[in-house]
């Protein structure tokens, strides 16, 4: 079994990263063809709607548009090659789909983000991706607070299950790599800059050259130059 899978999240850019991150995958209609539902659970606060901006960022979508859709209970986002459909069901049931074009949606190829689904259940497709959003307790999770987010997938195929298991894993759970220092003057030395690493330039490099010429260079630990002997 490759879900369910278990992150935490540390802070609110964490879960929208996730969301980006899982809107990359899903923006693919190859990898992935057809609708996509997601089920996003969580009480109040957990961070639903963070999430759903994430994915509109790695779908393509305006992000800045994104907000709790309580009282217009549909909000269409057109991204790159799929719509961002994002729904919220806390004030309607089973019945009220249709009114929404739910059926439509499915047979297109718009990823469905519904909040609250456990309102509306019994009129769900099998197929979907299901993700359980709860305040973490500090102690819990290496003594830092956030979100413990709970991820699980329904009618996908192996090959799907495997490129999102391995996209998320590697992608949300990788650190920040920060850009190398220039040993000589300190400047980033990365960019535009990066056929000089470690140096930022080639002044630098030259002038590094320049100290080992000149034996300025020292071992660490040592009072003499390193080319005294």
């Amino acid at each position: 079994m490759i879900f369910p899978l278990s992150f935490h999240l540390r802070d609110r850019e964490q879960t929208e990263q996730f969301g980006a991150v899982l809107g990359d995958l899903l923006s693919s209609t190859t990898a992935h063809p057809g609708a996509i539902v997601l089920l996003l659970s969580g009480d109040l606060g957990a961070g639903k709607t963070t999430l759903v901006r994430g994915l509109a960022q790695g779908l393509g979508a305006e992000d800045t548009a994104i907000a709790s859709p309580t009282f217009t209970l549909r909000m269409d986002h057109r991204g790159a090659d799929r719509t961002l459909t994002h729904i919220d069901s806390w004030r309607i049931g089973p019945d009220d789909l249709e009114s929404l074009g739910f059926d439509e949606l499915l047979a297109g190829n718009a990823v469905i983000a519904i909040e609250w689904p456990e309102r509306i259940a019994g009129a769900l497709p099998e197929r979907s991706l299901r993700i359980r959003l709860d305040h973490a307790e500090a102690a819990e999770l290496d003594g830092e607070p956030g979100r413990a987010l709970t991820i699980d997938v329904h009618g996908f195929d192996d090959r799907q299950q495997r490129r999102l298991a391995e996209g998320l894993s590697l992608l949300v759970r990788a650190p920040k790599l920060t850009a190398p220092a220039c040993p000589v003057c300190g400047k980033s030395a990365a960019g535009d800059s990066a056929t000089h690493v470690p140096f930022c330039s080639p002044r630098c490099k030259l002038a590094d050259l320049g100290d080992w010429l000149l034996m300025r260079h020292r071992i660490a630990g040592k009072d003499t130059p390193e080319f005294d002997e």
